[in-house]
């Protein structure tokens, strides 16, 4: 294809939104809406996340060692535990600095116990993945020198559940709101198709081929998706950022900075409104050419 083809082709395209401003400008705000949805199920998963990643941290398990372990071998069983594929951190608390801890809340209740102390060495273990949650408890407690492991194994599983579900409906949404996407732009590009099937009708008289006909309406497709995906993301950022400095749930626990998502959302909102443009105009003026050839 030529430059002037192309230029004029575009030009077209171009004209074609100009003439049908109202028809466009109101696609481009459903299609803004939708974005829009599909943008903030994307920053929910994103913070459910970040929240689960937290809460994975705060769902430690502790792994008591037997009287008789030695410091050398409280040692040894630290570096084991941490050889584990799926341990991220072990913290060694010794009986003495946990009797200390005690004595910090209870005083002087445990003075007398710090002779005759009854406490154990404990090894507080976070996990990575608390889907391998009882694979990896079981391989802690076949450590020479484990006495017993704590755990809350009620939560972890409620924890792998719940994310398990957002996940599910969170890309259920996103998949809904593409079609319906996918179908606004698509009744736009018909209209214009319909409103230009003379002209349409005349070109292919002449000799045009069916890609010649087909650019300009991808060009526009290809506009009002991108217009949308633009406005989509300013308005998402502003939003975002308003609730997230507005808003806190607990001093350990914040939204997620709309810096650490910025990229995806952009190449997401401007990828998804030009394909979901040129798809709809695709399927638009390939029907009508279809239906007009037979």
């Amino acid at each position: 294809m030529r430059f002037n083809t192309f230029r004029f082709l575009v030009k077209e395209g171009v004209r074609s939104l100009r003439q049908n401003f109202f028809m466009s400008a109101a696609s481009i705000l459903v299609l803004v809406s939708c974005l829009l949805i599909t943008g903030c199920a994307y920053l929910v998963y994103e913070n459910v996340e970040h929240a689960f990643d937290w809460a994975y941290q705060q769902n430690v398990v502790v792994a008591y060692a037997k009287d008789e372990v030695t410091d050398e071998r409280a040692t040894a069983i630290k570096a084991e535990l941490e050889a584990q594929s799926n341990v991220t951190q072990v913290e060694y608390i010794s009986k003495e600095a946990l009797l200390d801890r005690y004595k910090d809340e209870f005083g002087e209740l445990l003075e007398d116990l710090q002779a005759d102390n009854p406490l154990q060495d404990a090894f507080v273990i976070s996990f990575q993945d608390l889907t391998l949650f009882d694979e990896t408890v079981s391989l802690v407690k076949t450590i020479d020198g484990i006495d017993k492991v704590d755990y809350d194994q009620a939560l972890s599983e409620t924890l792998v559940k719940v994310r398990n579900v957002v996940l599910t409906v969170g890309v259920w949404v996103i998949a809904l709101l593409l079609i319906v996407s996918l179908f606004i732009i698509a009744n736009t590009i018909k209209l214009t198709v319909y409103s230009r099937r003379r002209e349409i009708s005349i070109m292919r008289s002449v000799g045009a081929t069916q890609w010649f006909v087909r650019f300009p309406f991808m060009v526009e497709g290809i506009i009002l998706g991108s217009v949308a995906g633009a406005v989509s993301y300013g308005l998402l950022f502003g939003v975002y950022e308003i609730i997230r400095q507005n808003f806190t749930f607990s001093s350990s626990l914040e939204l997620i900075p709309f810096a650490v998502v910025w990229w995806q959302l952009l190449v997401g909102f401007l990828a998804g409104g030009m394909v979901t443009g040129i798809l709809g105009s695709t399927l638009s003026i390939g029907r009508y050419l279809k239906e007009h050839t037979e």
